[in-house]
C-alpha cells in the first residue's frame, strides 16, 4: 500500500477522488476540472490546488514529466476506507462499545458478511 498520511478526504477531495477510482486510469487536471464544473462551479486552479494537495498527501500519483501532469490513484477506495476506519477506532477508545454498535447499526446482511470475513482472515493467517 502507498505511504498515506493521516488523510480524511474535504468534500471537494472526496469527489476528485471518487471520479479518479472510478475512471480507473490516468487522468489530467483539465479532465478532472471539467467533470467537476458539471457539478458545481469551480476554478481550475482550485482544482489544480486540491489535486497537488492530494499528491502531497500521497493518495495520488503523478508524472512530472510533462505538463499538465497525469494523476492517478495511488491508494485504493478499499484501502482508504479501512485506513479510515482504523484510525477512527484508533482515536475514540472504547472499541468494544464503538464495534458493537457499529454492527448493531450496519444490519444484519452486513453483519454476517463482517463475521464471514473475520472467519476468512482467522484462517489466512
Amino acid at each position: 500500500m502507498h505511504e498515506m498520511k493521516n488523510v480524511t478526504l474535504g468534500e471537494l477531495e472526496f469527489a476528485i477522488m471518487d471520479f479518479i477510482w472510478k475512471r480507473a486510469k490516468p487522468i489530467t487536471v483539465p479532465d478532472v476540472h471539467e467533470h467537476l464544473l458539471k457539478e458545481r462551479k469551480l476554478a481550475y486552479t482550485s482544482t489544480m490546488t486540491v489535486m497537488s494537495r492530494l499528491f502531497e498527501k500521497g493518495l495520488l500519483d503523478r508524472s512530472e514529466d510533462r505538463r499538465p501532469y497525469t494523476y492517478w490513484a495511488a491508494v485504493g477506495r478499499d484501502d482508504y476506507s479501512a485506513d479510515l476506519m482504523v484510525r477512527v477506532l484508533a482515536q475514540l477508545g472504547g472499541r468494544k462499545a464503538a464495534l458493537a454498535r457499529f454492527v448493531e447499526r450496519i444490519g444484519s446482511r452486513d453483519a454476517r458478511l463482517l463475521a464471514d470475513l473475520v472467519r476468512e482472515s482467522k484462517a489466512r493467517r
